[in-house]
């Protein structure tokens, strides 16, 4: 049973504070993408032992996700509150562990190598997802007004952005030589100063929201939880699995192809400074689009609004493909337009995705008779984390039939830069044609089967439009 606490009155200070739990997450979050670069290119790991590393690393996080989950919602809260708790003791660790992946040894034994990777990814993956899971779900615990939940959305939105802004701009600044090489021996610095950002920003969060929100535990006295079984609902719920397919085909798509993209700027363009662009010029149309999302789903329901436009992307794809893209600034502007429309057409499905996850924990509650908000956010997270592992995997994989030589850094040849594109523009294709299966003809919950919905619960997951998540 939840019991509002008697606190001060929800306010700009709740809405600013829980935007800075974004920003942390996506300065922790945001090196992600020079991994690929950094192990391959500078500490001298061959493409494939880091597919393999990272893809092993991912399935242990697909393990602890749903664990985190489970013990939010078994777990007494503690005296910072059911989500608080595990944000603040998660901050520390997360504050050092990402400088830990860059450490600078390409001197060391290719052994010692693999370890320090293994090692440092593992204690930071680890810290992140105790402050990002409980992070992610704590949105109901601030308040019940549904108004103000979706004013928390966009403010988290706001953080996410303001984080993305800094970190494009700057960091191919700051991390590439004039000859489009990664300075490697500078990442540890740069991953130490985004995490004492991000540390400083986690505390405010801490310190500016407030958990109105409680759960008693008294009734129910002993907790007992089953995994299995709530992961076997999970796996009936028609509705979440195809959402999880749909974010899982798109989280390889953003962040499987972020090192690819830099590669495409390193050794086809010749700018690698100028990589930054391309996610820059993409939150534009966002900025456009977002406002438009509300009235768009109203008139044509979620799953509606959210598939149409993929249509234009798997375009716009095919166009990298096919399209004579040169190597010089003519084509960059070409190659960023069209990436830019890939990624514009799954803004919808962005903006709307966490109200679809929140019709699916509905649409299981009327299945089943439980509501377990925690277990499936995390069992979620869970498809979102194999995404980032699966899709560096096997983009670091489908490279290697490129041609692409790690060890020549930004000195690839045009032909093999230009493979590089293509695999690109194929990736896109396939995983914007994936969202658009699952959720046209997979996804249930039309506009009609969604309003049957509220109306035998009496609510609506309307005010979770716009909600964004960690990229993660």
């Amino acid at each position: 049973m939840n019991k509002v606490n008697r606190q001060r009155p929800f306010g700009a200070k709740d809405k600013w504070s829980y935007a800075m739990g974004d920003l942390g997450c996506n300065m922790s979050f945001a090196l992600n993408s020079y991994l690929m670069l950094f192990y391959t290119q500078y500490i001298g790991l061959d493409l494939g032992t880091w597919g393999i590393i990272i893809l092993l690393l991912k399935i242990w996080d697909a393990i602890n996700d749903p664990i985190m989950g489970a013990l939010m919602d078994a777990l007494k809260p503690g005296k910072r509150g059911k989500f608080k708790t595990y944000i603040y003791y998660g901050s520390f660790v997360l504050l050092f562990s990402g400088a830990l992946c860059f450490l600078p040894i390409p001197s060391a034994p290719y052994p010692i190598k693999v370890l320090v990777c293994v090692v440092g990814y593992l204690i930071w993956d680890m810290a992140y997802t105790v402050v990002n899971v409980p992070y992610g779900a704590m949105n109901a615990a601030i308040t019940t007004d549904p108004t103000e939940r979706a004013q928390l959305s966009t403010y988290r939105g706001i953080g996410s952005m303001i984080a993305n802004i800094v970190v494009l701009i700057t960091l191919p600044l700051l991390c590439y030589d004039k000859d489009n090489n990664l300075i490697g021996s500078r990442m540890f610095i740069v991953a130490l100063v985004l995490g004492i950002i991000g540390f400083a920003a986690f505390q405010i969060l801490i310190k500016g929201t407030v958990e109105r929100v409680a759960v008693s535990h008294e009734p129910q006295g002993k907790v007992k939880f089953n995994y299995f079984e709530s992961l076997s609902d999970f796996l009936k719920n028609k509705a979440v699995v195809a959402i999880t397919i749909a974010s899982i085909a798109l989280i390889i798509m953003q962040i499987g192809l972020s090192s690819a993209n830099q590669i495409v700027f390193q050794s086809y363009f010749k700018n690698a400074k100028l990589s930054g662009i391309l996610g820059l010029a993409t939150m534009i149309p966002s900025l456009i689009v977002i406002p438009l999302v509300k009235p768009t789903v109203q008139r044509f329901g979620k799953r509606e609004a959210a598939a149409a436009p993929m249509l234009i992307g798997i375009l716009a794809a095919a166009g990298i493909v096919f399209l004579p893209i040169t190597p010089d600034n003519t084509g960059m502007m070409i190659y960023i337009i069209l990436a830019v429309l890939i990624n514009s057409s799954c803004i919808f499905f962005s903006t709307v995705v966490w109200a679809l996850v929140a019709d699916s924990v509905d649409y299981q509650e009327l299945q089943t008779g439980k509501r377990e908000e925690g277990t499936i956010y995390a069992t979620y997270s869970l498809g979102r984390k194999l995404a980032q592992g699966v899709g560096v995997s096997i983009v670091s994989f489908l490279l290697i039939l490129t041609g692409y030589d790690e060890n020549l850094g930004a000195q690839q040849s045009v032909d093999v830069a230009r493979n590089v594109l293509i695999l690109i523009g194929l990736v896109y294709a396939v995983c914007v044609a994936a969202q658009y299966i699952c959720l046209r003809f997979v996804y249930p919950l039309d506009k009609n089967k969604t309003l049957e919905l509220e109306k035998k619960l009496g609510r609506s997951n309307v005010e979770l439009i716009g909600e964004t998540g960690d990229e993660e």
